[in-house]
């Protein structure tokens, strides 16, 4: 097939002349050292460089990891926050609607208590809460809709010390030690407050859910060893907590020194860091609830998650060292050291994407042609050949596909140029074909058949399974009497694709 492998057209002749043209440029140092020596020397950089090269990509490698499992610990801590807060908009919609009620109840001088039957209706109507209270303006109960037994007793909340407020209904979110609690429980209050122009609490609303319910609710979430799963307020009390810890509820904890305070937690974020309550280090995602303050925190341990990456690290060692062993023993010889040369040649003239002749082997056959043709007086043309809107391809369908069509160019070269033909990618979209040979009108009979089984290519896919058309466009030179260097050659096909796009793009334009 034309145009497949570049190093491999050069022939073996041409292959074994380079080699041999290298050797004589080196065989004064040759003389001065023996080829042992040598072997020994290039031996110990190429195990060098290998080991430096399996390093940095195994740093890489765990950097990925680890930013993937930081990633996911956000992601799963943004969905528990979303679930959690469920219950408390829920419950915020009730508190609402009986702050309403009890703001109409003391403007028209009414007694709370009476509300007891809209209270115990409404509480009803959200899971996972344990009772719905009303309090009068010296925060006593005074409706309830299930723990009667308070009623009279005098709530502890922090608002009921505060002698001025904002004015209208304010929410306000508290986490109660069971020391502190009316029902002897830790308990979650949410207050809506009823406050009149002056500032002055007139009365409340206030909705209990017991951390019983809490913990129940994030133990139905799967962890597996080690890791956690939590939820505080932002005073760093723990909520609940998932595999549950023997007196962690209720405790406060602090945020890492090198992060900020919870309360000063905006959104998501993500660190990793060593736990105070069992001193393992885990890769946590944090996101504080929305109008709420509640932070939620998912916990990876970090040893658990880089296991798999540990047992490949000891894997490749292990390999590494068996092949430094059988490299010092078995590549001593000279003709293992020209059969590694030769694979050194072959990676330094193909590009890695397509596998067709890069930019520096293309200029050295280019040259290699000109001196011929112009030795034997034989015709020469040159295609530049480049990729139209290959940007757009990138922006709409990703690199990844952008790099298929790249690939799907080299696969029609390689189809449709002849054997003697030569063909490579000078980087990005941006393709040359070396025609010895072919004059004038060859060259763009060949650039027109490039341009349209490229226009009709239906062999790359996006991602969705999409098929991505492209064109392109191609600028065809020959070589004239004048003409020294391969560069003066390239300039002019190079002058002809851009007439090709400044005319329009997907056509052939001949210098």
């Amino acid at each position: 097939m034309a145009c497949l492998n570049q190093p491999r057209l050069a022939g073996r002749g041409n292959i074994a002349r380079e080699i041999e043209s290298w050797l004589m440029a080196s065989s004064h140092f040759m003389a001065r050292l023996s080829r042992a020596f040598v072997a020994h020397g290039a031996l110990v950089l190429l195990l060098i460089a290998i080991g430096a090269w399996l390093a940095n990509d195994f740093l890489r490698e765990r950097e990925r990891i680890v930013a993937e499992v930081s990633r996911l610990a956000m992601h799963k801590s943004q969905l528990i926050s979303a679930l959690f807060a469920d219950t408390f908009i829920a419950a915020d919609y009730v508190l609402h609607d009986a702050a309403d009620h009890v703001d109409l109840a003391v403007r028209h001088k009414g007694a709370l208590g009476d509300l007891t039957p809209l209270i115990e209706k409404k509480m009803a109507t959200v899971p996972g809460l344990t009772d719905l209270v009303l309090l009068d303006e010296d925060c006593r109960f005074v409706a309830m809709a299930n723990r009667k037994h308070l009623l009279g007793m005098k709530s502890h909340q922090r608002f009921c010390s505060i002698q001025k407020h904002e004015s209208g209904p304010n929410l306000h979110i508290q986490y109660m030690p069971a020391e502190k609690s009316a029902n002897g429980k830790p308990v979650v209050l949410m207050s809506r407050l009823v406050v009149s122009p002056q500032g002055v609490m007139l009365a409340a609303a206030m909705a209990v859910i017991e951390l019983d319910y809490a913990q129940r609710w994030i133990e139905a979430f799967a962890v597996d060893t080690f890791d956690v799963q939590t939820i505080l307020d932002t005073d760093g009390v723990i909520i609940a907590r998932n595999p549950k810890l023997p007196g962690d509820l209720g405790t406060r904890t602090l945020a890492p020194p090198d992060q900020p305070a919870f309360d000063n937690v905006r959104g998501t974020i993500s660190f990793t860091a060593r736990s105070p309550l069992d001193n393992r280090e885990r890769i946590f995602g944090l996101t504080q609830l929305e109008h709420f303050p509640f932070i939620t925190i998912v916990g990876y341990d970090k040893l658990r998650a880089l296991e798999g990456w540990k047992l490949r690290v000891w894997q490749f060692v292990l390999c590494y060292l068996a092949l430094v062993v059988l490299s010092i023993a078995f590549l001593r010889a000279y003709l293992q050291t020209v059969a590694q040369s030769r694979t050194l040649h072959a990676l330094a003239t193909s590009d890695a994407l397509t596998g067709i002749a890069n930019r520096r082997h293309l200029f050295n056959r280019g040259a290699r042609e000109v001196n011929r043709a112009m030795r034997y007086d034989k015709p020469l043309a040159v295609l530049m050949i480049d990729v139209d809107l290959f940007k757009q391809i990138n922006d709409r369908w990703g690199h990844p596909s952008g790099d298929r069509v790249i690939r799907d160019v080299a696969d029609l070269l390689r189809s449709v140029l002849r054997s003697v033909d030569t063909c490579g990618r000078l980087g990005g979209e941006e393709f040359t074909a070396i025609l010895p040979e072919t004059d004038r009108s060859g060259g763009v009979i060949l650039a027109e058949r490039l341009r349209l089984a490229m226009e009709a290519s239906e062999a790359v896919l996006a991602d969705n399974g999409e098929t991505i058309r492209y064109t392109v466009s191609i600028g065809v030179a020959t070589l004239l009497p004048g003409d020294k260097m391969f560069d003066t050659l390239m300039q002019r096909a190079d002058r002809a694709l851009y007439q090709a796009k400044e005319a329009g793009r997907n056509r052939v334009v001949a210098d």
